[in-house]
């Protein structure tokens, strides 16, 4: 059986550049929702068609496949001055593009390509802020295909959670990593206006949890995403797929952390998003009785 797998598997090879740092600084809302220049980091990984490093392997040459020092001479190349997260998911495309095309662009070697925009001063509590656009290209290099995310990832919070009797006495850290992707039509590739009020997303995240004083991490993961979605995504992102991982790194001594996580579809809606002042709405908004759910119990 594992042989017969081998020789069927659809070959995934890919080349990819981790933090690659700009010679110029982004403008994106900072930790106050102001737009300021600051640091970005570009990571991309790009997923070869056919028949991936085989061919490039036989030859020990680059043409099957892509040179990675090149590919970040370029896409640091199209870096410039007051350029927006948008500019440099655009940069980034178009290197990929003239270093993907072979044969007067006949042949197209790359088949997926993820590009994450990194933001470290965007976010207040966590560690990083990202936008990510995924690409999928024909054999002609057309793009067929996006998908965005943006993400947040560990935004560190002292909460009231805990089953114990000892742990309804103080809070305790748990670390939220923050995920929400949709489609984005092809010809209307620029997240502009949207990926900017999508910065709400940190300080809304932070007054939910902050807000709850639930015995497992299962009953606040839920809780959160409904409320994120009731609050924030239905209004601006309907449609969205929405991911929450919880950790709680105080509460098994001899591991990391115990997380539990959920992913949930946030329903498409019948109004066009309405932005930050729907958000400021629905902030207003008397917050809903919170039960304690007790599963552990006799």
């Amino acid at each position: 059986m594992a042989a017969n797998f081998a020789t069927t598997a659809t070959i995934m090879d890919s080349v990819s550049i981790k933090n690659l740092q700009l010679p110029h600084a982004i403008t994106a809302p900072d930790v106050w929702s102001k737009a300021k220049e600051q640091p970005g980091l570009v990571s991309v990984k790009l997923v070869l068609r056919g028949e991936g490093f085989s061919a490039a392997a036989s030859k020990d040459g680059l043409d099957a496949t892509i040179h990675y020092g090149e590919l970040a001479k370029r896409i640091r190349g199209t870096s410039h001055q007051s350029q927006s997260v948008d500019d440099v998911l655009d940069g980034v495309d178009s290197a990929v593009r003239k270093m993907a095309s072979r044969d007067d662009g006949a042949r197209f070697v790359v088949g997926r390509a993820d590009v994450e925009v990194g933001l470290p001063k965007a976010s207040m509590a966590g560690e990083l802020i990202t936008v990510t656009n995924v690409l999928y290209y024909d054999d002609s290099g057309k793009v067929e295909k996006v998908e965005r995310a943006f993400t947040v990832r560990d935004v560190k919070l002292m909460v009231l959670v805990g089953v114990n009797a000892y742990e309804r006495t103080a809070k305790q850290p748990v670390i939220a990593h923050l995920a929400v992707s949709w489609s984005v039509d092809p010809a209307e590739i620029r997240g502009g206006v949207l990926t900017e009020q999508l910065f709400q997303l940190e300080q809304t995240l932070v007054r939910i949890i902050g807000e709850t004083s639930f015995e497992t991490l299962e009953t606040l993961a839920d809780h959160t995403v409904k409320q994120l979605q009731e609050r924030l995504l239905t209004e601006l992102l309907p449609g969205c797929r929405v991911q929450l991982r919880l950790e709680k790194p105080r509460a098994i001594a001899f591991a990391d952390a115990p997380a539990v996580e959920v992913v949930r579809q946030t329903p498409p809606g019948s109004r066009e998003p309405t932005g930050i002042g729907a958000i400021a709405a629905h902030e207003g908004h008397a917050e809903p009785q919170l039960y304690i759910i007790k599963p552990y119990c006799g």
